[in-house]
């Protein structure tokens, strides 16, 4: 999808996945005092980014392999946050441009795309009118796109598609392949401390020095809000990676398989409060 410049009207939110589906599973999840800085809160996030409970959210389950249970899960989710207006959008090669599904993107208030897998769900948009009417929608209207996990992955330029889990960093543990373009010079990775996904996240990086790596926890959602500013929400952290300045590696010329050493990648870790501002590539702590 072609980068497009100017600022978008619309919000994204990243979520790593795991996300406390209540009030009282946030508690349990968060452990925080302050109820704001625990995942029970990432729903309720969700909808106030868009019209609150009177909100009309379609869920996206393409991602899924087993998208009524998915479909079940949120519905109830929403619902116990008091939302009810809630539509199911299982979409593929047959229906995915139909006149009833542009419909109800248009309608909606925001988008939320389940996990799943991340290659299934590109395989089934990729270019398509409704993929199209997504980023028209993010870029000219008060829409709200929420991913959580594989959707979440989905969301930025570069999506990895397939990535192994690993201790060392190896040449050739990931591949990668075109996302939404939604966050466009960023590649996204969920789960990120729970399943040991530093190295897979490090080499795309390095495939692509120019771009912006984050890796967000479970429980945990980044909130691109205007003009590229990250915030993080939720019980755990984001981490983000930049490998505009590395000095020395042997990633290029490395065999696959082979270890790799890297001089001067940076490394910022977000908590609540904490921010980044991707167009300035800098670290802004929590104001006081």
């Amino acid at each position: 999808m072609a980068k497009n410049d100017k600022k978008p009207k619309g919000k994204l939110i990243a979520i790593g996945g795991k996300e406390a589906r209540s009030p009282d599973e946030g508690m349990l999840a968060g452990s925080s005092e302050n109820a704001a800085s625990n995942g029970g809160s990432i729903l309720n996030h969700v909808l106030a980014e868009m019209n609150g409970r009177e909100s009309r959210i379609e869920i996206l389950t393409t991602a899924s392999e087993q998208p009524s249970e998915m479909a079940e899960m949120y519905i109830k989710a929403f619902e116990k946050l008091g939302c009810t207006d809630v539509g199911i959008l299982d979409l593929d090669g047959r229906n995915v441009d139909s006149k009833q599904a542009l419909e109800r993107l248009y309608a909606a208030d925001g988008l939320f795309i389940t996990g799943g897998d991340q290659a299934r769900l590109m395989e089934k948009l990729r270019g398509s009118e409704f993929l199209k009417t997504i980023e028209q929608r993010y870029q000219n209207d008060n829409f709200t796109i929420a991913g959580t996990s594989a959707g979440a992955m989905a969301l930025s330029g570069v999506m990895i598609s397939e990535g192994e889990s690993t201790e060392s960093l190896l040449k050739g543990i990931v591949e990668l392949s075109k996302g939404f373009g939604l966050l466009p010079d960023a590649v996204i990775d969920t789960h990120f401390m729970s399943r040991g996904r530093f190295s897979r996240l490090t080499e795309a990086i390095l495939m692509h020095e120019g771009y912006t790596a984050l890796g967000i926890c479970e429980n945990t959602a980044l909130v691109v809000g205007e003009g590229g500013l990250l915030r993080v929400i939720g019980a755990g952290v984001v981490m983000v990676l930049e490998a505009g300045h590395v000095k020395t590696t042997n990633f290029r010329e490395a065999k696959k398989g082979q270890a790799i050493y890297v001089e001067n990648i940076q490394i910022h870790i977000l908590a609540q409060g904490a921010m980044y501002s991707l167009s300035e590539k800098k670290f802004l702590p929590p104001k006081a």
